[in-house]
C-alpha cells in the first residue's frame, strides 16, 4: 500500500476528520516530533495575503493551557493550512446534544472560556465565531476546555454574509453589531459564549432555525428571556452574568474579564451535585464520547428498516396465502436482511413481496395497494425518509401485540412532519385488517365486529369496487374511522416534546398520554356511540406510556430525528 506524500516533507495524513462550507479537517503525524497534529484546510478567499491571514498568524503566536495550539500556518497558491495540536475530546455541541455535561462542569467550562478570550483579547486577537462546535472539552475526569479556530474566522469566512462591512461567524450566535456588518472588537466575542452557556443552561438557543433574513434585519429586536425564567434552581448571579453578557449595546456589554469574575461568583453558589456517578456509568460516558452520533442516526434508521421489513412481512404473508409455507421463512429473514444493508433496496422488495398475494387476492386491492405504496415511497423518499415506508405494515401487528396505542407516538418521533400521513395509513391499514380477519373488537376497544367483509372482494378487478367495500366497513364500524382520524391527531405533536428542560419534557408527555387515554376513552362513546372496553384500553395504555415516557427522558433536544429531517 503506498503510503500518502508528506505535507511540508514533515506532516503525513492519516484520516480525514471533519469537513465544512470551505475547510477541512485531517488528523495527521508530524514526523519530525513524533505527534499527532489536527491540519486544517481552508480554501482560497478574498483577501487572504492581508489582514486575514495576518490574524491567523497573529493567532498562532498564542499561549495558553485552554486554546488550541497552533504550530504553523502555511499559504500555499490557493489555499491555507493551519497546523494545530489533535485534541482527544468532544465539543460542546456534541456533550449538548448527549446532556453529558452537569451544570457546574458547564459553568468551570465557562470560566475557563473566559481566560482564555482574556489571554487572546490582551494580545489583540478576536475569535469571532465563539460556539459550541469551536469549543472543546478535553476527555479526562476533569473539565479542561480548548477553544479552537481562533484567528480562522476572517480566514475560512465560513457560514458568513458579506453586507458593507465584513460579517463573520455562525448567525446564531452573532453579536448585534456583527450582524449589522459592523466592526467587531473583543465584546463580540463575550456575546457569543455568553449565548452559548445560555443554551447549554436552557437546552436552546433562540436564535437558531430562524432565517438569515430575519436576524440581519432585527438585531435590535434579539432579546433573551432571563435565565431564572426557564432554570430559577441556578444561582442568580450566573442569571445577572448572562444577562449582561447577551446586552445588546456592546457599550455596556461585560468584556470577558467582568464575565468571569461574575461566573466564578456565581460557581461559589452553585447548588451541591447529586452524587458522583458509578465506575460503571463513567466508563459508559467514556465509551459514548468515542461514538459519533452520526453513526448512531446511520445504524438507528438500518436497525429500524430491517425491523419494520421483519414485522411487516412476518404479519402479511402467512395470512395472504400465496408463497410456498417453506420460502416464507427465507423470504421473511431475506428481504428483512437486506433493508438492514440498503433500505431502500429492501424496503422496495418488501412492498414488491406484498403486492403479489394482494393482486392474487384481487386486481382490484392490488391496483390500490400499489398506487398507495408508490405514492407513499415517493413521499418519504423525497423527505429521505424512505428507511421508514413499511412503518404502515406493522400497525397491525402492533395493535395484535397491545402496543397499537403508541403507534400514533412512534409514527410522529420516526417521523416528524410526515408521521401524521403515517399515523393516517397505518389507521387504515389497521382497518383493511379487521375487515378482512374478521376481527370482533380491537384489543383495547370499541364494537362488535361484523365478520370478515372484506373478504368479500375476492377477485374483484375494481379499485372503485374495494374502495366502496372499504367506505361499507367504515359506515358498518364508524369506530374504526374514528381510530383512523385519532391516530392522524396523536401523531402530531411527538417530535416537539424534546426541547427545554427534562422537567419540562416530562410534563408534556403526561399531558399528552393523559390526553390520548381521554380521548381514546371517551370519542367511541360519545362520538360514534361505540362502548370501550377500559381493562383492554389500560392493557394498551400501559406500553405507550412506558414508550413516551422513555422518549421524552431519553431523545436529546437535537436527537436523531431532528438531525436527519429533510
Amino acid at each position: 500500500m503506498v503510503e500518502p506524500p508528506l505535507l511540508h516533507d514533515r506532516y503525513r495524513i492519516v484520516r480525514k476528520l471533519g469537513s465544512g462550507a470551505f475547510a477541512t479537517v485531517y488528523l495527521a503525524e508530524d514526523q519530525t516530533m513524533g505527534r499527532p497534529v489536527a491540519v486544517k484546510v481552508v480554501e482560497d478567499s478574498d483577501d487572504l495575503d492581508s489582514r486575514p491571514l495576518r490574524e491567523a498568524q497573529a493567532a498562532a503566536k498564542l499561549d495558553h493551557p485552554h486554546i488550541v495550539t497552533v504550530h504553523e500556518v502555511v499559504r500555499e497558491p490557493t489555499r491555507t493550512l493551519l497546523f494545530t495540536e489533535y485534541v482527544e475530546g468532544a465539543t460542546l455541541r456534541e456533550l449538548y446534544t448527549r446532556r453529558d455535561l452537569s451544570d457546574t462542569e458547564l459553568l468551570q467550562a465557562g470560566i475557563q472560556i473566559c481566560r482564555a478570550l482574556e489571554h487572546a483579547h490582551r494580545r489583540g486577537v478576536v475569535h469571532r465565531d465563539i460556539k459550541p462546535e469551536n469549543i472543546m472539552l478535553v476527555e479526562g475526569e476533569d473539565v479542561d476546555v480548548r477553544v479552537m479556530d481562533f484567528g480562522v474566522a476572517r480566514l475560512e469566512d465560513l457560514g458568513s454574509i458579506t453586507l458593507d462591512g465584513e460579517l463573520v461567524g455562525t448567525l446564531a450566535y452573532m453579536a448585534p453589531e456583527q450582524l449589522e456588518g459592523r466592526n467587531v472588537d473583543a465584546k463580540a466575542d463575550v456575546y457569543a459564549l455568553s449565548l452559548t452557556l445560555y443554551e447549554g443552561f436552557t437546552g436552546k438557543n433562540p436564535l437558531k432555525g430562524q432565517k438569515p433574513a430575519e436576524l440581519l434585519r432585527g438585531p435590535a429586536k434579539m432579546v433573551f428571556s432571563r435565565l431564572s425564567r426557564s432554570r430559577p434552581d441556578l444561582p442568580a448571579e450566573l442569571d445577572d452574568a448572562l444577562h449582561r453578557g447577551l446586552e445588546k449595546d456592546p457599550e455596556i456589554r461585560l468584556d470577558a474579564a467582568g464575565l468571569r469574575r461574575m461566573l466564578e461568583k456565581a460557581a461559589r453558589s452553585m447548588p451541591e451535585e447529586e452524587e458522583r456517578p458509578t465506575l460503571v456509568q463513567r466508563a459508559g460516558g467514556r465509551i459514548a464520547r468515542r461514538v459519533d452520533p452520526a453513526r448512531l442516526v446511520f445504524a438507528f434508521k438500518h436497525v429500524v428498516s430491517g425491523l419494520l421489513a421483519l414485522g411487516t412481512l412476518a404479519y402479511v404473508l402467512p395470512r395472504v396465502p400465496f408463497y410456498p409455507d417453506g420460502a416464507l421463512l427465507p423470504l421473511t429473514a431475506g428481504v428483512a436482511f437486506l433493508a438492514l444493508i440498503v433500505p431502500l433496496v429492501g424496503a422496495a422488495l418488501a412492498l414488491l413481496l406484498v403486492a403479489a398475494p394482494v393482486f392474487s387476492f384481487a386486481a382490484g386491492w392490488g391496483v390500490v395497494y400499489a398506487l398507495a405504496a408508490a405514492a407513499w415511497l415517493g413521499l418519504l423518499r423525497r423527505g429521505r425518509r424512505e428507511w421508514a415506508v413499511l412503518l404502515p405494515g406493522v400497525a397491525p401487528l402492533l395493535v395484535l401485540g397491545h402496543v397499537g396505542l403508541a403507534y400514533p407516538a412512534i409514527a410522529g418521533l420516526l417521523l416528524r412532519r410526515w408521521g401524521p400521513p403515517a399515523a393516517l395509513l397505518g389507521g387504515s391499514v389497521v382497518a383493511m385488517a379487521a375487515g378482512m380477519a374478521g376481527w370482533a373488537e380491537l384489543p383495547y376497544a370499541f364494537t362488535t365486529g361484523v365478520g370478515p367483509v372484506l373478504l368479500d372482494t375476492a377477485h374483484v378487478g375494481s379499485p372503485w369496487v374495494v374502495a366502496e367495500a372499504f367506505a361499507r366497513l367504515l359506515d358498518q364500524r364508524p369506530e374504526l374511522l374514528a381510530q383512523i382520524l385519532l391516530f392522524g391527531v396523536f401523531a402530531l405533536p411527538p417530535y416537539r416534546w424534546f426541547r427545554g428542560s427534562g422537567i419540562r419534557r416530562l410534563w408534556v408527555a403526561a399531558g399528552y398520554l393523559a390526553t390520548l387515554f381521554a380521548a381514546f376513552a371517551l370519542v367511541p362513546p360519545l362520538a360514534v356511540k361505540a362502548p370501550v372496553d377500559t381493562v383492554a384500553l389500560l392493557l394498551a395504555f400501559v406500553p405507550c406510556a412506558i414508550i413516551v415516557g422513555l422518549s421524552a427522558l431519553l431523545i436529546p433536544s437535537e436527537g436523531p430525528s431532528q438531525a436527519s429531517e429533510g
